[in-house]
């Protein structure tokens, strides 16, 4: 067989060999609970300076007693009785009293939470994890508290994009998605936190499991791929296991953009191997991190 034939035959392995029929969510349309969230989205969105002030009033009623927030209170020169107040009265008092803050300000009090304070320094909430910034700061990375509501908020954010994307391209339930997402190494700081970037936090948590279930969509990738620590060996499992669920894989995405270019730089690379691979229902020799 000469080459070009011979590379037609293993193309052919990547191209879905049978017709199937798709049955769309609630024949094409989007299902009930991702109607209400649009919904919710839409209305709050329309009222958005007014909900704003009652978010407000919500995490500073919530966390008036922290640290950090005691001596802008002491500042205000009389007693404050947040309970009592309305959402507008306390937005006027809060920026009045309280400045405008950078992480350097923070800061102190975020090293303390990662030295193993586990007092109200910053939230009433106990930090459950500390995520690393994407970018620098002089040079290194800054620490941001997370709590268990961010956790929800990041899961309810996913889900209200996945709500949008399905109003445009509905897709099977129990569909798959080829996703080339990465989790980096995470480590315990001196107090005992789990620290790591926000999207190693989020694969890794109960939350992106909860998020599959509600859109009714499975990544491809097991969380031993994602989180595999060595890009070019996760690219590539990441393409073969998408190949080998292809009748079912509604569509592909990635955390940014850049990350679908280098797989399909990694595609056109690899080809020969992940042909190779599926003809032979073995794993490359290249793959030494699972």
């Amino acid at each position: 067989m000469d080459n070009k034939h011979q590379h037609e035959s293993e193309l052919a392995l990547l191209v879905p060999t049978t017709t199937t029929t798709t049955y769309y969510v609630n024949n094409g349309t989007i299902n009930d609970h991702e109607g209400d969230i649009i919904r919710w989205f839409e209305e709050v969105s329309a009222k958005a300076g007014a909900v704003q002030t009652e978010v407000l009033c919500r995490i500073v009623k919530e966390n008036f007693k922290v640290e950090y927030l005691k001596k802008w209170w002491l500042s205000a020169g009389k007693e404050i009785n947040v309970e009592e107040m309305d959402a507008c009265a306390l937005e006027s008092l809060f920026t009045s009293v309280v400045p405008l803050a950078s992480h350097e300000d923070f800061e102190p009090f975020i090293q303390r939470i990662a030295d193993g304070d586990t007092a109200p320094v910053l939230t009433q909430q106990p930090i459950i994890t500390l995520s690393l910034s994407s970018g620098t700061t002089q040079g290194r990375q800054k620490f941001v508290p997370f709590t268990r509501h961010s956790a929800k908020t990041t899961l309810e954010t996913f889900t209200l994009a996945a709500a949008y994307r399905s109003r445009v391209y509905p897709i099977r339930e129990g569909g798959r998605i080829l996703e080339f997402i990465y989790s980096s190494n995470q480590f315990k700081t001196k107090g005992g936190l789990i620290a790591g970037t926000a999207t190693t936090h989020y694969y890794a948590s109960e939350e992106f499991r909860i998020k599959q279930e509600r859109t009714k969509s499975f990544t491809c990738s097991p969380y031993e791929v994602i989180s595999g620590g060595d890009y070019k060996q996760s690219t590539y499992c990441h393409l073969l296991l998408g190949l080998f669920f292809s009748q079912d894989v509604e569509f592909i995405t990635s955390a940014f953009v850049y990350g679908i270019v280098q797989a399909f730089r990694s595609f056109e690379e690899f080809w020969r191997d992940l042909c190779n691979d599926i003809r032979h229902a073995t794993l490359s020799s290249r793959i030494e991190v699972l």
